[in-house]
């Protein structure tokens, strides 16, 4: 799913983007790019919440992977949603650790999407996320 040429300048959303592997994140920059979203990119949960913390009010939804090093996706989802209670986060794996997956979705992610991304379902999953209000 490609959101036409016009629609691409309505479109201001900013997703900050959570991966520890920096081609996963230089694609999907790319992929939201076409559709008209600015990607800001960090390559592990401490780099999000520094992001987070500086940027968090022009930050609209968060791709987060659950399996990473250092303090990992839940974790640093538990310390974004104590710095935004109200933070919209889909969490990604390309692993079937069902465990980390529900754990996260029980503490308020709003979402889940598997790696490695498809760009119609990625768009059509942040547009479903963000149309919610």
């Amino acid at each position: 799913m490609q959101i036409k040429t016009n629609d691409c300048q309505k479109i201001k959303e900013t997703i900050l983007l959570v991966d520890d592997e920096e081609l996963i994140l230089e694609l999907t920059g790319e992929m939201l790019a076409r559709n008209g979203y600015s990607a800001i990119m960090a390559g592990s949960g401490e780099a999000a919440i520094d992001i987070y913390k500086k940027k968090g009010d022009q930050i609209g939804l968060v791709f987060l992977d659950v399996e990473m090093p250092g303090m990992g996706g839940h974790i640093c989802f538990e310390k974004l949603q104590k710095i935004n209670p109200e933070i919209k986060v889909i969490i990604a794996t390309g692993y079937p650790s069902v465990g980390k997956i529900k754990d996260t979705l029980d503490a308020g992610a709003v979402g889940f999407i598997r790696k490695p991304y498809k760009s119609a379902d990625m768009v059509k999953k942040a547009r479903e996320i963000l149309d919610k209000r």
